[in-house]
């Protein structure tokens, strides 16, 4: 079920945090709209653990956190993300944003928040143990957040909400590979929230969108798996085994073996563009 232009809007917390932190330039990733987007989704679903997947500067950690103050409640946070480092400018540690808002603004949050960094999500997932809400902005190219989201699926209950951003980043110039986001929204079976944004943007239809998990996310999840065959554009090496070894534990024999055969074509096909370019 789509539900367009049903979720409420906060312009509120992104204005408030961004205006006790200093400029960078093209951070938080996040346009205005997509920030509040994401915090209206917070303050209508009330989340009491949340997981971020992908963090970069850490602008968007800290309009996650002054939402999650402002909702006055307890509340649990994780941010993950791969690089230790901040991937536009590595003398800048991963979050750097909303360590710095931590450091000298918020005080004694109400909640907790905790970075794991320079690892992946099935490393540290079981310490963090079960989530009612996820944020998924990691590569934007396949595989990426669709692994991620097959990784995560098994610990959200049903009810919780995942925003994904970046769902129509692949229609902008330079960015066609970027399509990962897109397609695992499509491929997912949840209700989606969609708002378009407003006439004077490039294009109404946006680029962030949110899943609710219910009882057909799981049945249907094939067709995430499925989606695993479309052509790769980059192959994650090493973290692959992590990834299986996480699946094997909780999807069905028939789905771990469409993986390893996702897997299979697509690091062929990596190593055969490789060679080539050699």
């Amino acid at each position: 079920m789509i539900r367009l232009n049903a979720m409420p809007m906060d312009f509120a917390p992104r204005r408030k945090i961004l205006s006790h932190l200093p400029a960078y330039p093209s951070e938080p990733e996040m346009s205005e709209f997509e920030s509040a987007f994401l915090c209206g989704a917070l303050k209508t679903f009330r989340p009491q653990k949340i997981l971020e997947i992908g963090v970069a500067s850490g602008g968007t950690t800290a309009i996650i956190l002054q939402t999650l103050e402002d909702i006055g409640a307890p509340y649990e946070m994780h941010s993950i993300d791969v690089a230790p480092n901040f991937w536009r400018n590595p003398k800048y540690p991963t979050g750097f944003l909303a360590t710095l808002a931590k450091e000298k603004f918020f005080g004694n949050l109400r909640g907790t928040h905790k970075f794991h960094l320079g690892t992946i999500l099935p490393q540290v997932i079981d310490e963090i143990g079960g989530v009612d809400f996820v944020i998924l902005d990691t590569t934007h190219m396949l595989p990426g957040e669709l692994l991620d989201f097959i990784a995560v699926l098994p610990y959200m209950p049903e009810g919780a909400l995942v925003v994904l951003h970046d769902v129509s980043l692949h229609q902008f110039t330079n960015c066609e590979k970027a399509d990962a986001t897109g397609i695992l929204f499509g491929a997912v079976t949840a209700e989606k929230f969609l708002n378009f944004q407003p006439d004077e943007c490039v294009f109404r239809y946006p680029n962030i969108a949110a899943l609710r998990v219910n009882k057909q996310t799981a049945a249907n999840i094939e067709n995430v798996f499925l989606s695993l065959i479309l052509r790769w554009d980059y192959f994650p090496d090493e973290q692959i085994k992590i990834y299986r070894q996480l699946y094997r534990r909780f999807y069905s024999d028939a789905l771990c073996e469409i993986f390893q055969e996702a897997v299979d074509m697509n690091g062929l096909h990596i190593w055969a563009a490789q060679q080539n370019r050699g």
